[in-house]
Order: structure tokens, then sequence, then C-alpha cells
């Protein structure tokens, strides 16, 4: 377990440092650094499906596609959405919305328990409802006080979980739903870097940028074998609950580093929506207690 625990908090780790690399990568144009992440994390994806002997994970799937060619576009639609969400990624800290991006993973876990109720029928604790409530009251506030909701906020916190359920519904888990994931986007930034750029262009960029480069697209491959590494070998409400280290430290690097603070007429709306994140943390510290407990007296 404790393996289980240091993969999951290295996984956040290293997507917070992600978070900061686009503003190390400038002057360089946003759409650019995105495409150099999908380029130099692929391969190292490859990499990490070798040593891990999973390629015939892969081999599978590629057997699948062949004897139901529909599936193609469910993975082309899943690779999509990931992209989006990536996109977004790199885009928020260069503009300026590090913390509405931010708030969006925060919200991550509360859409996905609604998500749960209404496509899977899932029933609520008493805690998960409170800490929707709590949520919906925070949003209603925003709205409120400023008239919209954060887009970048609204397409993480329900984007996410439409790509989960297509996801499950595709049957890819871990490493080879990773690798499709990324591959259809690879291709689509290729494409892009051979219609925009020539290859004294591409050269320059790596004598400008010889580390942080390779590195942006190795340290997404490793944040992500960590991510699914994690969900493998811990219990699912630890796994669940470790997922809110995340959030937190895309905010400390959007206060810290990007120099960004909640305007004062979003100071409420933001604290309830932090308030449910903490109500569903501890039910789900209650939830791993109390199983720790059963464990020990049987």
């Amino acid at each position: 377990m404790l393996k289980g625990i240091l993969c999951s908090i290295s996984a956040s780790s290293l997507f917070g440092l992600i978070y900061y690399f686009p503003v190390l990568l400038r002057p360089l144009p946003m759409v650019e650094i995105f495409c150099w992440r999908i380029l130099m994390s692929l391969p190292t994806i490859i990499i990490l499906i070798i040593v891990d002997k999973q390629w015939s994970t892969i081999t599978a799937l590629l057997a699948r596609i062949k004897r139901q060619p529909l599936l193609l576009l469910g993975l082309l639609t899943s690779s999509l959405l990931l992209g989006l969400q990536m996109f977004i990624f790199v885009w928020a800290p260069l503009n300026g919305h590090g913390l509405s991006a931010s708030l969006g993973y925060f919200l991550l876990p509360l859409t996905m328990v609604l998500c749960g109720q209404i496509v899977y029928k899932e029933r609520l604790t008493f805690l998960q409802k409170i800490a929707v409530a709590v949520a919906a009251v925070g949003v209603a506030v925003e709205f409120y006080m400023t008239g919209v909701f954060s887009w970048e906020t609204l397409v993480i916190a329900l984007g996410y979980p439409i790509y989960f359920v297509i996801r499950r519904k595709l049957q890819i888990e871990g490493i080879v739903g990773t690798f499709s994931d990324f591959l259809f986007v690879f291709i689509g930034c290729l494409i892009y870097f051979m219609i925009s750029y020539d290859a004294t262009k591409i050269v320059n960029d790596f004598i400008e940028f010889p580390i942080y480069i390779p590195m942006l697209g190795i340290t997404t491959a490793i944040a992500f074998a960590m991510y699914f590494l994690a969900r493998r070998l811990l219990p699912l409400s630890l796994f669940g609950l470790l997922g809110y280290v995340e959030p937190v430290l895309l905010t400390l690097v959007s206060m810290l580093f990007l120099h960004e603070t909640v305007p004062p007429n979003q100071i409420i709306s933001y604290g309830l929506i932090w308030l449910s994140v903490c109500i569903l943390a501890a039910e789900g510290g209650i939830f791993l207690i109390k199983s720790m407990k059963r464990k020990i007296i049987y």
C-alpha cells in the first residue's frame, strides 16, 4: 500500500510541476507548447509499455478495432476529449486562469459523484448529498456575483466525467487507453508541425529549450504511468482520497508561482466549493479508517 501512496502523491506532484512548464517555455506559442508535450510524451509511453511488457494489450486493442471498426470512432472521441483537457492544462497558466482551472479539478470529484448517480444509478451517501448541495450553492453564488461561471472550470468539471464514461464504455483502461488517447492527438500535432513549421524552426526550439521540451513529455508520461499504477495498487477509497492532492498543488502553483489571487467577489463561491470538497475528503477518510479497522479485526 505504501508503494501505491507514494506513486499517487508522486503523480500529483509531477502534474503540479507540469502546470508550471508552459511558463518556463515562454515565448513559445501556446499551441506549440501543447504539441511538444504530446510529441514528447508518446515515445516515452511506448518505452514504458515495452519495459512493463504490456505490448500485448496494444496488439489486443488493434485486433478489437479490426473486429469492430466502429470502435475507432469511440477511440477518436476519447482522444479528442483528453486532448481538449490537456490543451486547457497548457492554456490556463499562460493566460492567468490557473485558479479557474484548479477549481475545475476541485469540482471534479463532485461531478464524478453526480455522474455515477445519473449514468450508473449509484446512490449518494448522506455526506455526498451535503457536499453536492454546498457545491451547488457555491456555483449559484458565483453566477449571482459575476453573472458567469468560468468556462474552463465547467469544461474540466463536466468534460472529464464524459471522458471517463466513454473510456468505461469502450473498455479501455490503464496504459492501453493512455496510448490510444495520445496516439490520435500525436498524429494531429505531427500534421500541424509539418504544415506550420520547417526543420529549422524545430531545431531552434530544441536549441533554445534543450531540457524543458524533452522533460515536458517525459514528465507527462511518467506522471500518467504512476497514476495508473497507484490506481492498481490502492483501494478505491484511498485512491480517490489522494486524488485531492493534485488540485491543491495546482492551486498552490497558481498562487505562489503564477501570482494569481482569488477575486474578492469570488471568495464566497470558491470557499463553498472547497468546503464541499473537504466534506467529500472527510467521508473518504472515515470510510478508509473503518475499512482498516475491519481488516485489523478480521
